[in-house]
């Protein structure tokens, strides 16, 4: 029988060690959190230590930190609070926030996908400066870490906010928001290992998060609706568990590099995108030219393998990556783009069994 291998960390992580256990106990613990008998008390409980649990992970204060339903959430609220007063963002952002209201120029990056910071020179000192600048810490596609400390030491310089989607980051590499002072930051629970559904934003220097769910007085009148406790403090074991585990999971960068060494062995077309810049350690993108992504995917996925396309995938339809383009990768190189992602549970087997089906289902597609 063959083994399951997921290789698709950066879509969803699988569960880590007792956040099942922790959201099972939750949900027997009744009670809405806003009231105020020992019923409710018992569930406030379970937020607090969540709510503390989450911003050790990124060396935040925890009365800094709003629960919601994930960084989607997070950064629709902080990009359509700012949008009429000016937001720059970059070209390589996620959907949920390139796609939102701007004046459609966006920050440029280099063929190794890292901002630009040149180029955000130019934009910054621009008049009137944006009130706002949105970039993400880490590429989703890529792994490629973003000069996020500069780009904010540039934008308090001109009175400008910065807002950074760290939702690849925390887990994978130190992340300490008040040492980078950015203002907002948003996350997810489900990319380091817990459950679906929950995030948070994160603020300093006094910002207040803006208000996207208005009808409630939750999360100190920042986000109606009742909470998700079980969810959340799901989110709180996995973020505790990625805290307490940070080193082990820096193991990822040997399974990078014995994987990225012999993808190169199996087809002298292979291309590492970001190979040349400073990424994550368990994020691989690569290219064969010529290849189809999807018809590679769906042979993968016939040998039980997951792992996803460098490309937009929505209602089943694989389109090219915005992200890719923006490095100015060649067509070729789109059309075949796919992305390995690994993490706390990934084995060396697992990346074995990748590399031997690779060799196969690349040879005969090529």
């Amino acid at each position: 029988m063959k083994k399951n291998v997921y290789l698709d960390y950066n879509a969803t992580a699988p569960l880590r060690p007792g956040v099942k256990e922790v959201i099972q106990s939750a949900l027997d613990v009744v009670g809405n959190a806003s009231s105020i008998h020992h019923f409710g008390r018992n569930s406030r409980h379970i937020i607090e230590t969540a709510r503390h649990q989450v911003a050790e992970l990124v060396g935040g204060n925890s009365e800094n930190v709003t629960f919601n339903s994930g960084a989607t959430e997070g950064n629709n609220s902080i990009i359509k609070a700012f949008h009429k007063q000016g937001v720059l963002v970059s070209s390589i952002e996620h959907p949920c926030v390139i796609e939102q209201k701007h004046d459609g120029i966006t920050i440029q990056v280099t063929k190794d996908g890292v901002i630009d910071l040149e180029h955000f020179h130019d934009l910054i000192g621009r008049t009137p400066p944006p009130t706002l600048v949105s970039v993400m810490m880490v590429n989703n596609e890529t792994g490629v870490i973003q000069p996020i400390k500069d780009m904010i030491d540039i934008c308090h310089g001109r009175g400008v906010k910065f807002h950074t989607d760290a939702a690849q980051a925390i887990g994978r590499i130190p992340v300490n928001l008040f040492m980078l002072n950015a203002d907002y930051m948003t996350i997810s629970s489900h990319k380091i290992g817990g459950p679906h559904g929950v995030g948070a934003i994160i603020t300093t220097n006094n910002a207040t998060p803006p208000v996207l769910l208005h009808g409630g007085g939750q999360e100190k009148n920042h986000r109606a609706g009742t909470e998700n406790v079980a969810g959340i403090a799901g989110f709180g074991a996995a973020a505790k568990h990625a805290t307490d585990h940070f080193e082990e999971f820096q193991t990822c960068k040997t399974l990078q590099d014995h994987l990225e060494s012999n993808l190169k062995k199996i087809h002298e077309s292979i291309v590492i995108h970001g190979e040349n810049a400073d990424r994550v350690c368990n994020t691989t993108c690569f290219s064969i030219p010529g290849a189809s992504a999807e018809t590679m995917l769906i042979a993968f996925d016939l040998e039980n393998i997951a792992l996803s396309s460098g490309s937009a995938c929505s209602s089943g339809k694989v389109m090219d990556s915005h992200v890719l383009k923006a490095m100015k990768c060649p067509a070729p190189e789109l059309k075949g783009a796919l992305r390995l992602s690994y993490g706390w549970a990934t084995t060396r087997e697992d990346i074995d069994i990748f590399l031997n089906n690779a060799e196969k289902i690349i040879k005969r597609i090529v």
